[in-house]
């Protein structure tokens, strides 16, 4: 990994530390523990859902994400849970939430509002480096929390899995450089993706992405993170033994979601 890469995730790093040194100072780790285990959402089964899509030949998880440092605004708050209707009536599997704040314009009352007006299965993205951050997605919905290897030792990912697990939602760890792989097989989790997107830059490579998910065992569930503008991209991932794509800013900014969630999933 290079220093540019480490550069960044060092400002993500730093960026989150006073994010939750600021929650915590509002709402304590404690009392939020005891307002996350006995959540008042019920927990739906994300591997289920997809690996089981009942549309399609892929599963296809549908992002809401209002902004990203690549592209900027890609949408507005209001218009974020008509979107997430229409993602559900297109046949969408999942649906992901990216509730960063600084660089996506996210929070976790959008997640909140996404699991409360759909029946599908919600995974919350954010940059997880603290236990504070996972009973908060508990506490606000999620079905399942992502995990991104880069920003996180080995400890602290077995560590973050195993609590995941324990509050009875789904990890999903997140890898993007080969010299990843050893530690997010090793870490507990059954799903693990693979973001074809490159830290220190930015671009994305769908043709990295998909040799990297090639050395994964079929024993894990295995996702394909970024870079899906069509359908020859959701092949690709899909011959590299991928379950489900993530599909984000190609949702965001498609006029008409019906007629490109059916292109992907080649309805």
């Amino acid at each position: 990994m290079n220093s540019m890469t480490h550069n960044f995730l060092d400002q993500i790093r730093n960026t989150k530390q006073k994010e939750v040194a600021t929650k915590k100072q509002r709402v304590s780790l404690s009392f939020l523990k005891k307002r996350a285990v006995p959540t008042r959402n019920k927990t739906r089964d994300f591997i289920s859902a997809i690996t089981c899509m009942y549309r399609g030949n892929v599963g296809l998880i549908a992002e809401i994400k209002l902004a990203s440092p690549s592209w900027g605004n890609l949408g507005e708050r209001s218009e974020a849970i008509q979107r997430v209707k229409n993602y559900q009536e297109a046949g969408a599997d999942a649906i992901s939430v990216v509730v960063d704040k600084t660089y996506f314009n996210g929070d976790m009352d959008l997640l909140s509002e996404v699991k409360e007006i759909s029946s599908l299965s919600v995974l919350c993205k954010d940059f997880i480096i603290d236990e504070y951050q996972i009973y908060e997605a508990k506490f606000h919905g999620a079905d399942a929390v992502l995990l991104i290897a880069s920003l996180l030792n080995t400890r602290e990912l077995k560590t973050f899995v195993k609590l995941i697990v324990s509050l009875g939602i789904e990890p999903v760890v997140e890898l993007s450089e080969k010299n990843e792989l050893k530690k997010v097989m090793e870490s507990g989790a059954k799903i693990i993706s693979v973001n074809a997107r490159n830290f220190s830059d930015f671009s994305v490579d769908v043709d990295r992405a998909c040799r990297l998910l090639k050395m994964i065992p079929d024993t894990f569930v295995k996702i394909g993170f970024s870079g899906v503008k069509s359908s020859e991209d959701v092949v690709k991932y899909k011959n590299a033994e991928a379950k489900a794509v993530l599909v984000g800013t190609s949702l965001m900014r498609a006029n008409n979601v019906l007629q490109l969630i059916h292109k992907l999933k080649g309805l």
